[in-house]
């Protein structure tokens, strides 16, 4: 994993999680994050691993799979540019629930916990912008989940 580079910077910027916060924090960010290149078919996390960073899909596609009951592997989402994965664990601090892999050559923003409990501890007013927009995300996502889970119900005909 390489450092942020400064021409990745304004990219970063454009990331919605991050389009409140200052320059200044901005520039904190960026010396706490990594960007990571995935092959095809590279994982990024299994299931059931610790926790311990936080990803946005910055270009390509990840698959998150989760295990059935039978150890199949079943693909539960495919996410794309700005989309987040992980964030789960920078709050709960609970292993990976599914596991990620790239579909296609992929490049991700990395923020490990301990970055992120730095970051909060040098800026904590951008910190609680980060958990905020996390928890914004968490709440989209709980809401699109409950939604697919009533309509997978079959109703009882009348």
């Amino acid at each position: 994993m390489a450092t942020i580079s400064a021409i990745l910077r304004q990219n970063i910027r454009q990331l919605e999680l991050f389009t409140s916060l200052s320059d200044d924090e901005i520039d904190i960010l960026v010396k706490h994050a990594k960007i990571h290149s995935l092959v095809e078919d590279e994982v990024l996390f299994n299931e059931g691993d610790d926790g311990d960073f936080f990803a946005i899909v910055i270009e390509g596609r990840i698959e998150i799979k989760k295990l059935s009951d039978n150890d199949q592997p079943i693909t539960i989402a495919t996410l794309t540019s700005g989309a987040t994965l992980g964030e789960m664990s920078l709050i709960d601090h609970e292993t990976r629930s599914a596991s990620a892999i790239a579909a296609e050559p992929s490049t991700v923003f990395i923020l490990s916990r301990q970055s992120f409990d730095s970051l909060v501890d040098q800026s904590p007013r951008c910190g609680v912008t980060l958990i905020r927009k996390i928890a914004t995300i968490l709440c989209a996502t709980i809401r699109r989940t409950s939604n697919l889970f009533a309509d997978s119900i079959e109703q009882p005909k009348t």
